[in-house]
């Protein structure tokens, strides 16, 4: 890597010719690899899905790259959430490849002769994250939120990387994880955390906390904000026995000097008189003071003789939530222990996956960067822990998100699911079971070959349909179609293996926006009479 290019002055306090910015042997190269167009297709396979028709999930197999490339037609700005777990490039063997380091004679190699040495540790990972991290920022909504995992191998990386990428101002936040409790002796330091960085599409710049004078707006406000977290009703109690209900006390002083916040308080039962700390002021001015302390909702502590404190019922709070902090701690976000004791309930004891991420972690990310009706994407699903928090979550509180998960084809050596991607499924397949719902998930291939010319399915993503899109049969003209709702169109897709006159006109006006048929169908130049005049529906033409 090239350190000086992150400066962006010389040394010498020059006139700052050299640019700002954070490179490395291979960049261009792997920027390109993005832009590609995508190859292949994806190939469904309904043997290997639950309820393949009726799900609203995705389990996809294969290169993350080539499939991120598909779904750049489909869910381009429709993603709410990304969280990835990607190889931490600890230069340690497990089911995927996790040694992104290059020998020293490959770096010369690649960077030339004198190279910095240190970035032979780096570039291959960086190589490796950077086209996957440009297209998720493009499947990302104008209020989507990127989620990583990583260590301190990477970290110092991973941050240039995603500023460049999402631009330093959509930073969101930096989660130090507690990942372990226990202590290991067989070292100098034992490390107990890891991270989980946060970036925005774009980040609102104001109204970023939900509160009860601005929901309206604070829901339709552009850009990314935090949802609060969950209030914890253990902090709440009712010692006075107040109608309305649980209660806990906040401080009635509020930040910063201003004199029309600033006045004296006197204790109605002690007459002892109060003034603001130095440095801040009251949260309301004198008036709504007398207000509230008339509706019993200012407390002078548990022996009415400390300061003033005003009364936050859970009732009212509970909409809106509190504040999440930035600490994750072991205990409310799981530990990498919990992740594995997670998989083992699931696998009958055993942990086919090394290091799974806990869902209580999970969970607490989907509820800062998700709603109810959200879309959210995986695509380093490893054992499928994110696929099960969205089951989770969707459980707790009646929501309806899909999550797309994709996964390398990994051999695993177990037969019964030989590939990485067999297992995210499985773990998908049993988590709704345990929980007793019936959230299916649809499974795809990613294959070298076009989509297959009798089979609509296939057809989705390179027609820039969504994966989770239902598909109705129709008959036209003694053919069947299938007819597919895409925003406010309707989509006709024939599959058949005949095509004539009579059918293609019978197509035509069948009440579509759009007809779809494949090109192996088209022998020579079709006729296009029947696309031909005012109110004629849109051709489509796929493989």
């Amino acid at each position: 890597m090239n350190q000086r290019a992150i400066s962006g002055a010389s040394d010498d306090g020059g006139d700052g010719q050299e640019p700002y910015g954070f490179s490395w042997p291979g960049k261009g190269r792997a920027a390109a690899r993005a832009a590609a167009p995508a190859a292949g297709s994806l190939s469904p396979r309904p043997d290997a899905s639950v309820d393949f028709e009726g799900a609203a999930h995705a389990v996809i197999e294969g290169d993350n790259l080539a499939v991120l490339g598909h779904l750049r037609k489909s869910y381009s700005g429709r993603v709410k959430m990304i969280y990835i777990d990607p190889p931490y490039n600890t230069g340690r063997a497990f089911l995927y490849p996790d040694n992104f380091r290059d020998t020293p004679a490959d770096h010369r190699r690649r960077a030339g002769e004198g190279a910095e040495p240190e970035g032979r540790y780096h570039a291959r990972w960086l190589n490796m994250m950077y086209p996957r991290l440009l297209l998720a920022r493009e499947l990302l909504r104008e209020d989507g939120v990127l989620f990583v995992s990583i260590d301190d191998h990477e970290v110092h990386a991973l941050r240039l990387m995603l500023d460049e990428i999402f631009g330093s101002r959509n930073f969101f936040a930096m989660f130090p994880w507690q990942s372990r409790t226990s202590r290991q002796n067989d070292t100098d330091l034992c490390v107990q955390h890891e991270y989980v960085i946060g970036y925005a599409r774009h980040r609102r710049v104001g109204l970023r906390r939900l509160n009860a004078d601005n929901r309206e707006r604070w829901h339709a406000a552009p850009g990314f904000a935090a949802y609060p977290a969950r209030i914890d009703s253990d902090r709440y109690r009712n010692p006075d026995n107040d109608p309305r209900g649980p209660w806990k006390a906040d401080p009635f002083d509020a930040p910063n000097v201003r004199p029309r916040l600033t006045y004296t308080i006197r204790n109605p039962d002690t007459g002892q008189a109060f003034r603001p700390p130095p440095g801040r002021c009251w949260r309301t001015g004198p008036e709504r003071f007398e207000a509230l302390l008339a509706d019993r909702r200012i407390v002078f502590g548990r022996r009415g003789r400390a300061r003033p404190q005003l009364k936050v019922f859970l009732n009212e709070k509970r909409a809106f939530g509190e504040v999440a902090t930035s600490w994750l701690d072991g205990a409310g976000h799981g530990t990498a222990s919990d992740g594995t004791r997670e998989l083992q309930a699931l696998f009958d004891g055993e942990s086919p996956f090394q290091y799974p991420k806990p869902t209580k972690l999970l969970r607490f990310l989907l509820r800062l960067g998700t709603g109810p009706d959200d879309l959210v994407l995986d695509f380093f699903a490893g054992s499928g822990s994110t696929g099960q928090a969205v089951l989770e979550e969707n459980r707790a509180d009646g929501g309806r998100r899909r999550c797309l998960l994709v996964q390398l084809a990994e051999p695993t050596g177990d037969p019964r699911w030989p590939g990485l991607a067999d297992l995210t499924a499985e773990r998908l397949r049993r988590a709704a079971m345990i929980l007793g719902g019936n959230e299916g998930f649809r499974f795809w291939r990613h294959t070298d070959s076009p989509p297959e010319a009798t089979d609509p399915w296939s057809w989705l993503a390179p027609l820039g349909l969504p994966l989770e899109a239902r598909l109705e049969p129709v008959t036209v003209n003694g053919g069947l179609a299938h007819r597919v709702r895409h925003g406010k169109e309707s989509w006709l897709l024939y599959a058949g293996t005949e095509l004539d006159e009579a059918l293609l006109s019978a197509l035509a006006g069948a009440g579509a926006d759009v007809v779809v048929l494949h090109r192996a169908l088209l022998a020579g130049q079709p006729s296009d009479a029947a696309w031909r005049g005012e109110g004629a529906p849109e051709l489509k033409i796929v493989g």
